[in-house]
């Protein structure tokens, strides 16, 4: 049996706020997939890469400034689209508690399809950038994204270290295959 260790996306995982300021990044196609690439000042890079793996709200103004901020410390950070353009906010800001929004619809059809683009993304970005020795590959993901973070901290995966925040569909076999550092950020039991 494979114990869920954080349950699905919950009323609480949905109803963030959208920050305020100005994106500095831009975007790309990886493999078909639209990449929103946060670089660093030349001056404070440091040639690793971090992978961000979004919540189902996808890429939009939370993601872009916290990638951003990956940037500022000197990694070239890297997020993906891996919703094909149409992630939750394309609907609603309130998915769960919006009548008119399918929420279990939409989730059925990126549950398993987001793995694919995923890991056709994650191949296109370790060819494009991990020509050499001396990249190295970390990885965050929110909510949606956790198990993403599980995926690349594995033996297949191309992270060495990673940390995931309010985790959802998470199970004991995504943890289980985990072997390189991971920090967590997981919501109560009893709520958010």
């Amino acid at each position: 049996m494979d114990n869920i260790l954080a349950k699905p996306t919950d009323l609480c995982c949905l109803k963030g706020d959208f920050h305020n300021g100005e994106p500095t990044g831009s975007f790309a196609q990886i493999e078909g997939i639209d990449t929103y690439i946060a670089r660093p000042h030349p001056e404070r890079s440091n040639g690793n890469v971090i992978l961000f793996f979004p919540d189902a709200f996808g890429l939009h103004i939370n993601s872009f400034l916290m990638m951003d901020a990956f940037a500022e410390c000197g990694y070239l950070t890297l997020g993906v689209d891996y919703f094909l353009g149409d992630p939750v906010s394309k609907y609603s800001t309130t998915p769960l508690s919006d009548p008119n929004f399918d929420f279990e619809g939409w989730k059925a059809r990126h549950l398993t399809a987001s793995e694919g683009v995923a890991a056709r993304w994650v191949n296109g970005v370790k060819a494009r950038y991990g020509t050499t020795e001396d990249v190295k590959f970390a990885c965050v993901g929110y909510c949606w994204g956790a198990r993403f973070v599980c995926q690349q901290l594995s033996a297949e995966g191309i992270c060495k270290a990673g940390g995931i925040a309010h985790p959802s569909f998470l199970k004991e076999s995504d943890i289980s295959k985990v072997n390189g550092p991971c920090s967590t950020k997981i919501q109560s039991l009893h709520g958010c």
